[in-house]
């Protein structure tokens, strides 16, 4: 983290604290710890960084206070009072929860103090000598890499404040510390500027008015950081050659996620924490590279590919392991030097480096050959394919799209290196067909995806994709299914619309009002195949009997035949319900009189299947919309939540559903009556795949669902039910299940909201379609 690589003021984003006053104490007061917070925040404003992005905390004195309004004015800055400790937390756990951003800077001027175990610790301006209220400043840091925290993976944290011992203050209480909430962490890089060692006092010049680190630290930015990207180890050099010989500033380069840390005391000097994880890998370079000759060409390798690394040939393991752990692609250059010379050598740093999180799966060689070779194809794919090729390669990730460039004709090689970048992230695991043999990652199966849709660069990719591979020790059979899926993705995206739909909305009448059997509400829309929605003409204001329902639906779905493309698939038949009314009987209308020779089963003649209607709790129907979208973007994988009556006890079937959180199908096996129960649960939760037999009268087996193959694909579902229905009708005792099947694709737009009790006449309705298309329908 040498430097940033932030660009846009607007995504900055800081928090200033000066405390100058401790009125508890009054011989604590700190002269100039305002004026140098206010000139920290003059230097981001002057960089850009919009006014309501920079939370000014201050415990002014005085002087101070008569001259803040004046100055802040000046700088179209807004200061808020911290006399608190808890005002001073409420702006990291409270404030920062409404922002988002990708650079993160903390400026603290203040009194500190070294505690017992060399805790770092900011005394609060409600402080006394009785009760030393006070911030630890490593809890600070930890908790600004909650992984709620939205943005800010890089955050740079000044501290000027003394780091003296607590025994040499003799005071008879300890510290006050106020721990920060705990919180999962996320993967942030952090770098910390402290102005002192432990044991060290931060010395304040009275005769310019400010702290000697703050001086120094502020003079380097203002005159080598305008643009807000300072080179962060060229400024902790010049800090700590301005800064008097009984001072010595401490930097500190952390990731959150490993949690390796590099300290630097003087300049080109690394202090190495102590590391469990780079002790095991120190061990395992020491097991392995026994060899002298090899031991040599994997340090030339590593210094080649990753000059960062600063490793030369008298390198320790502890120097080697600390390189392998925190700098990008080091472990993969380390395994590419080794994987032909020593197989087994290579398999163990993989399976560490994936273990223990180093950065970086493609070794620097193979990153920069891949972004040579889609800098020089004449032709990339346009983007829309490469957003298709994004949720195809990673499907629980579809929320991730590449970063738009505004590029019209097609994506920049930089756009396509940002999505390598993010599924390097993604390793694989291990095949459970072949144990032991290595998935194909992420980042390969976007490549082969790219290849398919890219025939110029199609051999090329293939190569770049078969030496990663053997290198990662992937399955060779695994590579070739995925090439296999590749191509027949690219083959998809070439035929015409998806298929045609017929949605009728449906409602079941009061009892009371419809005397000679149920009767229904029902509006009708279609959809060509172009996604988008159209009313049809043709509807009623009086309910319907199910026979006119499904001649209502019969004769739509004819009339969208006869204007959709001979070659299109048949129309898809999906019925809009509401989670209570799973006894809609749509699978067992009849579509004519008993005595005509050939009834039309509806679910037969055509793909038939049930989609939710919106709930009416609006907070509720967005949560479940969020979950279902989240699971409709992994419904290509065979994960399958069977529930079965023990799930209709309690709370059972609610963990069941919630706990693998990759699945997308649930299969309901009980019988009556918790069967409803169950089948309504998942809807609630969001599962875009609902299985179940609607007239079973007791639990059904385990193979009962077997013949329909729940856990393959989705889009396919619909047709494998119609087919097994048609063959029921021809042999019911070969085929016992009555499947019914909830199928909401996320990706396909429901109909709008409509009172379905108390339907407007057609010709009054705005939604109605135009007179060409009531021609056509």
């Amino acid at each position: 983290m040498d430097g940033l690589n932030v660009v846009d003021p607007a995504s900055v984003h800081a928090v200033v604290v000066g405390l100058e006053r401790y009125p508890k104490h009054p011989d604590w007061d700190l002269t100039g710890a305002v004026g140098d917070a206010l000139r920290f925040a003059r230097w981001l404003r002057k960089g850009g960084v919009p006014a309501a992005n920079i939370q000014l905390l201050l415990a002014p004195g005085e002087e101070s206070r008569r001259r803040l309004e004046t100055q802040t004015r000046a700088a179209e800055l807004t200061w808020c009072p911290a006399w608190t400790r808890d005002q001073l937390m409420d702006a990291f756990t409270s404030d920062l929860d409404r922002r988002t951003g990708e650079l993160l800077y903390v400026f603290w001027g203040g009194h500190g103090i070294l505690d017992h175990g060399d805790r770092r610790l900011l005394l609060c301006p409600d402080a006394s000598l009785k009760d030393k209220r006070c911030i630890d400043t490593t809890d600070l840091r930890e908790y600004l890499t909650r992984d709620d925290l939205r943005g800010f993976g890089q955050q740079v944290l000044f501290f000027d404040a003394c780091a003296t011992f607590l025994e040499h203050h003799h005071q008879q209480t300890g510290p006050a510390v106020a721990p920060f909430p705990r919180a999962p962490r996320r993967e942030v890089e952090q770098f910390l500027l402290y102005a002192a060692a432990a044991g060290q006092v931060a010395e304040n010049d009275a005769a310019l008015g400010s702290g000697v680190f703050s001086h120094s630290l502020l003079d380097w930015l203002e005159g080598n950081a305008a643009d807000l990207r300072p080179d962060l180890a060229a400024l902790a050099d010049h800090v700590k050659a301005g800064v008097p010989a009984s001072q010595t500033p401490v930097s500190f380069h952390l990731h959150a996620m490993d949690g390796s840390e590099e300290r630097s005391v003087l300049p080109g000097r690394p202090f190495l924490l102590p590391s469990p994880d780079r002790d095991q890998i120190a061990l395992a370079l020491r097991n392995t590279l026994t060899d002298d000759d090899l031991r040599a060409r994997c340090i030339e390798h590593l210094a080649s590919a990753c000059p960062q690394a600063r490793l030369g040939t008298s390198s320790s393991d502890d120097q080697m392991a600390h390189a392998l752990l925190t700098v990008e692609r080091a472990m993969a250059a380390l395994v590419e030097a080794l994987h032909e010379r020593n197989r087994q050598a290579a398999d163990l740093f993989l399976a560490l480096g994936r273990s223990l999180g180093a950065p970086g799966l493609l070794s620097p060689l193979e990153y920069a050959s891949l972004g040579q070779l889609l800098g020089r194809t004449p032709a990339l794919p346009p983007m829309a394919q490469v957003i298709a090729a994004v949720r195809a390669a990673l499907p629980l990730e579809r929320g991730w799209l590449p970063p738009a460039a505004g590029e019209p004709h097609g994506p920049t090689t930089g756009q396509l290196m940002a999505c390598v970048e993010h599924f390097e992230q993604h390793t694989g695991g291990l095949s459970m067909v072949r144990p032991g043999r290595q998935l194909v990652p992420a980042v390969v199966r976007f490549t082969e995806l790219l290849a398919a849709v890219t025939p110029g660069a199609r051999d090329a990719l293939h190569a770049w994709g078969d030496r990663v591979a053997r290198r990662l020790g992937v399955d060779a059979g695994g590579l070739a299914e995925r090439r296999a899926d590749a191509a027949a993705w690219a083959g998809s995206l070439r035929r015409a619309g998806r298929p045609p739909r017929v949605v009728a909305q449906l409602d079941a009448e009061a009892p009371d009002r419809t005397a000679d059997g149920p009767h229904f509400t029902c509006v009708m829309w279609v959809d060509t195949g172009s996604g988008e929605l159209v009313r049809t003409a043709e509807q009623s204001g009086s309910p319907l009997s199910p026979r006119e329902v499904v001649r209502r639906i019969q004769r739509t779905v004819a009339q969208v035949r006869a204007i959709t493309d001979p070659s299109a698939p048949p129309a898809v038949v999906e019925i809009l319900l509401q989670p209570d009314a799973l006894h809609l009987p749509v699978d067992s209308w009849n579509g004519a009189d008993d005595e005509d020779p050939l009834p039309l089963l509806l679910g037969v003649e055509h793909a038939t299947v049930l989609r939710c209607a919106p709930l009416s709790a609006p907070e509720r129907e967005e949560q479940r919309r969020a979950e279902l979208e989240r699971r409709w973007a992994g419904r290509h994988n065979d994960k399958v939540v069977h529930l079965d009556d023990r799930h209709a006890e309690g709370h059972a079937a609610y963990g069941a559903l919630k706990a693998d959180a990759g699945a997308a199908r649930a299969v309901v096996r009980a019988g009556p009556p918790g069967r409803d129960r169950l089948v309504q649960a998942a809807l609630l939760l969001g599962y875009p795949v609902v299985l179940w037999d609607r007239q079973a009268t007791g639990p059904t087996p385990d193979t009962h669902f077997t013949p329909l193959r729940p856990e393959a694909s989705v889009e396919g579902l619909p047709w494998r039910i119609r087919d097994y229905r048609a063959r029921a009708c021809a042999d019911p005792a070969a085929h016992p299940a009555c499947p019914a099947l909830l199928l909401e694709d996320a990706e396909r737009p429901l109909p709008p909201v409509l009172s379905l009790t108390e339907l407007a006449d057609a010709e009054c309705s705005d939604s109605a379609l135009s007179d060409s298309e009531e021609a056509s329908l």
